[in-house]
């Protein structure tokens, strides 16, 4: 049963002195020591002994192994992106489900850079090494973008990708030149350890380096992320460490206590105690986000599927009016998920929920909050906007642009002056010149 995650500060993050990578060098290089990732670092490399056992062996654990590493090399740079840098204060309730599948999704966008690159290649031998240079280049952008939106879409587009190494500016390039350090070390460490090594150390002794400087690189992205966190929409839920951060008032103190109160009702499965507890501080402040949250969480741990929906109607323009509009669009996945027939009772939600679900390559979702909103909203200056999201949904999303070709008839009917409809054209502009033609 997971626990509720932690609060995250009503201060303003944006304001947080977060120190630059640079200057936490040492404890990239130390996180793999730490406990956890020390322990499951020795098991994976024991584990190595099975690339012994031929063909079948060197498929099946070597498979295996590259998983285990990226699966938990994208969890610390993920935990790391949220202020999560030690590993005493990972918890499962910190983890996405979602991002067990990076690993599938990064090796999809590596097999696509990787057909570029031959397709150039086959060309002229001096635009494959060049390609071949962009694309490690792009491979730091492809974690973050990764991680930020779970999208393997948005991660292959390299527009993204350079709108995300433009948000974090130089810091990048700086990383980019640590991580090609680390690149180089990792030999050169791994023949200083062969020389003095018995001959039956050498696999684990190998997979272990491996794994090290691995998760080193993963710790450094995620700091990045967490360090440009605003530019990257990124929620942290932890302050950093040190006298030079803001200090942490009563109300984030008391946030925490209330958050570990009901955590420890969850793990303990009381769970009715555990609902009851946060709908008494929920209704205490109807304006506190961390209240909310906590219940909003907790709800989702049961079967009170009615609550959950009545509660999102609330704790979604909550987020979106605070900034948060990556959180509510996870919320409204919530609910939707639980109550498929759930829709916001605002209009306003639900087309900013609609655009953070095309910022973050999510065209269905697009689709799924625009359903009926002509008619809900009857009248509402936001529908031709929200007719817009959903051409660009069918047509650049879903790659249906005949589908968004109705969509447009229907707003030049009803808006033909909207800018809205305008900008529909010009995104329509090659299939409604092909139907000019046939006609």
């Amino acid at each position: 049963m997971n626990s509720v995650r932690g609060t995250r500060h009503d201060a303003n993050a944006s304001e947080w002195k977060i120190a630059p990578f640079w200057q936490k060098l040492n404890s990239f290089f130390l996180f793999p020591l730490q406990a956890e990732p020390l322990f499951y670092a020795l098991v994976l490399s024991v584990c190595s002994y099975g690339l012994m056992f031929g063909l079948i062996g060197i498929f099946a654990v070597g498979l295996g192994l590259t998983l285990a590493v990226s699966r938990y090399a994208f969890k610390v740079a993920a935990l790391a992106s949220r202020g999560i840098t030690h590993s005493s204060d990972f918890r499962a309730s910190h983890v996405d489900e979602a991002w067990k599948w990076l690993p599938w999704k990064f090796f999809g966008v590596l097999f696509f850079f990787g057909i570029f690159v031959g397709l150039l290649a086959r060309q002229s031998m001096t635009l494959g090494v060049v390609a071949n240079l962009v694309v490690a280049f792009l491979v730091p952008a492809v974690w973050i973008v990764l991680i930020n939106t779970h999208s393997l879409r948005s991660a292959a587009n390299p527009f993204e990708l350079l709108a995300t190494i433009f948000g974090i500016g130089k810091s990048y390039l700086l990383l980019c030149f640590f991580l090609f350090l680390l690149q180089q070390g990792s030999p050169m460490v791994m023949v200083m350890l062969l020389k003095v090594a018995a001959p039956v150390l050498v696999l684990p002794l190998v997979s272990f380096v491996v794994i090290y400087f691995t998760w080193v690189m993963a710790a450094m992205i995620g700091y990045v992320m967490y360090q440009h966190h605003a530019a990257l929409d990124i929620d942290p839920v932890q302050a950093p460490d040190g006298p030079s951060t803001v200090q942490v008032d009563p109300v984030v103190q008391e946030a925490r206590r209330r958050d570990a109160v009901v955590a420890r009702l969850v793990q303990d499965n009381s769970m009715d105690e555990a609902v009851n507890q946060a709908r008494a501080w929920q209704r205490e402040d109807y304006e506190s986000l961390p209240d909310h949250r906590r219940y909003f969480r907790v709800l989702k741990l049961t079967e009170r599927v009615d609550a959950l929906a009545e509660l999102g109607q609330r704790f979604i323009p909550m987020l979106i009016a605070r900034q948060c509009a990556g959180e509510a669009l996870e919320a409204w996945v919530s609910c939707a998920k639980r109550k498929p027939d759930f829709r916001l009772d605002s209009a306003q939600a639900s087309y900013d929920l609609a655009q953070q679900a095309w910022k973050a390559g999510k065209p269905k979702y697009v689709l799924l909050l625009a359903r009926e909103f002509e008619k809900r909203f009857a009248g509402s200056s936001l529908i031709p906007p929200m007719l817009e999201l959903v051409v660009r949904a069918y047509k650049q999303g879903l790659e249906q642009p005949m589908q968004g070709v109705h969509v447009y008839m229907r707003m030049k009917q009803r808006f033909p002056e909207h800018a809205a409809t305008r900008e529909v054209e010009w995104v329509l502009r090659d299939e409604l010149e092909m139907l000019g033609a046939k006609s």
